[in-house]
């Protein structure tokens, strides 16, 4: 009998051990892919930002010899879509994308006036001389960017499978280096949301707020995230729009204002390997970081999943007006609602209270201006972020065509002039503007 016992357990010891071994192995694997899927798509970025930056050069640089507006809105239309192209894979970048502060204002400044210059020049009027050479400036900048990309391409691809890899620095310290190598901008004065006049204003959240030393810094990242200060390390300033202590901890980097002490950004490493949450059960994990961090009166205005991964945009809300500026985005892991980046930005750059008028434009008359076929599902007061202005006051009606097409249709909420017209873009995956 005690032999026979002793031989049940024997077998199940073994079993056991046969299953944990197994269960390690898979997520050994699981491991080991997660970190290939992350290196491929952190190259494959790269690769998308240096065909992009090439293309951007190479549109500014023909610009300099397009004697014809119809030509010069071509090329314009040209380095705008490839701008934004860039700005998309700098952003997928698997760092901190404050970090690339000078990197992406170029990107983002350049295909603003180019956008500017496109409605302008695609309307018969010509470029005017001090227009041309901005036109030179910005075309400079991008060349050195691009040779600087191209150069770190090949290095990267020179040392693939060599010993010189493992002498090459990491990506991440590339582009600092390119960042404190960055030329000066011209200042560009314009009606667009890049001009100098709005580039230079202050973030309204950390002007005249005090300053904080790095041990302060350490406090806040270690209450972000739930940790002691011991496990955190600051690793010191990083200038931009926003001056900032950049923090590890763990898996985290973080940016930390020294005006304020506010967390502008948290970008999490980890890259999750499956989807255990409901869209629904991923979107309240976002909704309980963001209160957690006392983020109040916010709403769910957007989101996406995609990859393991879920972001969720929301915008602040003053009394019934949704204030479209005032935007915090929080990803989450789809495995175990854990945060995996958090950027607050707009957020510190646009909110206060605002003294919004009174929105006397006839409602009853924005409907009716609506052409037929489509069909008004909703409606409320917004804050717009718009080129040209800091901010419009309006009126957004959501609409549907007979397709079924959503789109999001603005009017001026005091003068009734129409805005802005935005599409839906709506799978299974989430909801987003174009």
């Amino acid at each position: 009998m005690r032999k026979r016992k002793a031989i049940r357990w024997i077998s199940y010891l073994l079993a056991a051990a046969v299953g944990l071994g197994a269960f390690a192995a898979l997520e050994s694997r699981r491991a080991l892919r997660a970190e290939r899927e992350a290196r491929y798509r952190g190259e494959y970025a790269f690769s998308a930002l240096c065909d992009a930056v090439s293309g951007m050069d190479a549109a500014l640089r023909k610009t300099r010899y397009a004697v014809s507006p119809g030509m010069t809105a071509s090329l314009c239309a040209e380095a705008y879509a490839r701008a934004l192209a860039a700005s998309a894979a700098l952003s997928s970048l698997p760092f901190p994308i404050q970090e690339l502060e000078q990197t992406a204002s170029f990107l983002a400044r350049t295909g603003d006036y180019a956008a500017w210059l496109l409605r302008k020049t695609g309307g018969g009027e010509a470029v005017t001389e001090e227009e041309r050479e901005n036109l030179r400036s910005l075309g400079d900048a991008a060349a050195l960017l691009s040779d600087n990309l191209r150069q770190l391409r090949e290095d990267r691809s020179a040392g693939e499978g060599t010993d010189a890899a493992a002498e090459l620095p990491p990506l991440s310290d590339s582009f600092l280096q390119m960042e404190q190598e960055f030329p000066e901008l011209p200042s560009l004065v314009y009606d667009g949301p890049f001009s100098a006049a709005v580039a230079e204003r202050p973030p309204r959240m950390t002007e005249g707020a005090e300053e904080i030393a790095e041990d302060a810094a350490a406090l806040v990242a270690a209450g972000f995230l739930g940790m002691r200060s011991n496990q955190v390390h600051v690793e010191g300033p990083v200038d931009g729009k926003i001056p900032v202590w950049r923090v590890t901890a763990g898996d985290y980097t973080l940016a930390v204002s020294r005006r304020g002490g506010y967390v502008v950004q948290a970008i999490s490493s980890r890259v999750p390997t499956r989807s255990v949450y409901s869209v629904e059960k991923a979107l309240e994990a976002a909704r309980t970081i963001l209160r957690s961090h006392d983020y109040r009166g916010m709403e769910e205005s957007y989101h996406i999943a995609q990859g393991n991964e879920l972001t969720a945009t929301f915008c602040a809300r003053q009394g019934e007006t949704i204030c479209y500026p005032d935007m915090v985005k929080v990803t989450v892991a789809m495995d175990n609602g854990e945060l995996l980046r958090f950027d607050a930005e707009a957020y510190l750059t646009s909110h206060a209270r605002r003294d919004l008028p009174a929105p006397e434009a006839d409602a009853g008359a924005m409907r009716g201006a609506l052409p037929e076929g489509l069909a008004v599902l909703s409606e409320r007061l917004a804050v717009i972020p718009t080129p040209g202005a800091e901010e419009i006051f309006c009126r957004e009606f959501v609409c549907e065509d007979g397709e079924g097409q959503h789109y999001l249709v603005y009017f001026n909420a005091v003068t009734g002039v129409q805005e802005r017209i935005l599409i839906l873009l709506e799978d299974e995956s989430g909801t987003l503007s174009l």
